[in-house]
C-alpha cells in the first residue's frame, strides 16, 4: 500500500533542503566578503573637496565599493523567499527554521547597515586608520542622487527587530534544543552572535548615518 502522505511530503522536504543550501550560500558569501570590505579606507580625494564634489568616479576602488554596497542591499532579499520556506515548516523542523530565519536577520543587518559603512571607508576612519572628515552619507553613496527613504527607514529598523528577534529566536532554541540537531544549534547560535557583533563593532555608525 502507497503512503500518499510520505509521497506528498517528499517534494516538499527536497525544496525545503534546497532553500537551505541557497541561503547558506548567498549569506555564506556576503559574509565572507566582510573581512576585505571592512579593510577599506575612504577615497582620499574626499579630504581635499569633500564628500559631495570629490571626484568619487575616479576612485580606483569605485567599481568594487559600489559593487559590494548593491550586494549587501540585494543578497538579504534575495534570501527573504528562502527563509519564508523555512519558517513555513517551523513546528515540524524547528532546526532549519530558526536558523534560517536568523541567517536572514544577520544578513540584513550586515548586508544594509554594515557594508555600506564597511566599502565606503568609514570603519577604518573611525579606527584611527584614516584621517576622520565629513563622512555625509548623502555625498558618499554611488547612488546619492536616487538615495532611497526605504532603505534608511529599513536600517533603521533594524534595530528594534534585532532587539527582539535576537532574545525571540534564543529563547525558542533553548525550547527546541531537543527536537534539533547540534549543527543546527550552533548555526543559530553563532548566527545571533554574528548579528549582535555586527552592532557592537561599528563605532560611531548612529553619528554618521544620521549625518
Amino acid at each position: 500500500m502507497v503512503d500518499h502522505t510520505r509521497v506528498t511530503a517528499a517534494p516538499l522536504e527536497r525544496s525545503a533542503s534546497w532553500a537551505l543550501m541557497a541561503q547558506v550560500l548567498l549569506t555564506g558569501a556576503l559574509f565572507a566578503a566582510v573581512p576585505y570590505a571592512a579593510s577599506m579606507v575612504p577615497f582620499e580625494r574626499i579630504y581635499i573637496d569633500g564628500p559631495y564634489n570629490a571626484p568619487h568616479e575616479q576612485d580606483p576602488l569605485y567599481p568594487v565599493r559600489t559593487a559590494l554596497i548593491v550586494a549587501g542591499l540585494v543578497i538579504p532579499v534575495l534570501a527573504l523567499p528562502f527563509a519564508f520556506i523555512g519558517w513555513r515548516r517551523r513546528q515540524t523542523h524547528p532546526g532549519p527554521a530558526m536558523l534560517q530565519m536568523s541567517l536572514l536577520l544577520s544578513a540584513f543587518v550586515i548586508g544594509w547597515r554594515n557594508y555600506p559603512y564597511y566599502a565606503l571607508g568609514i570603519y577604518r576612519a573611525y579606527l584611527g586608520e584614516a584621517r576622520v572628515w565629513d563622512f555625509d552619507p548623502v555625498g558618499l553613496y554611488p547612488f546619492r542622487d536616487a538615495r532611497c527613504l526605504p532603505f534608511e527607514v529599513g536600517v533603521l529598523l533594524l534595530y528594534p527587530i534585532a532587539a527582539v528577534a535576537v532574545p525571540r529566536i534564543g529563547y525558542r532554541l533553548f525550547h527546541e534544543k531537543k527536537r534539533m540537531t547540534r549543527a543546527f544549534a550552533i548555526g543559530v547560535l553563532l548566527s545571533l552572535a554574528t548579528t549582535v557583533l555586527a552592532f557592537a563593532s561599528t563605532p560611531k555608525y548612529m553619528f554618521w548615518f544620521m549625518d
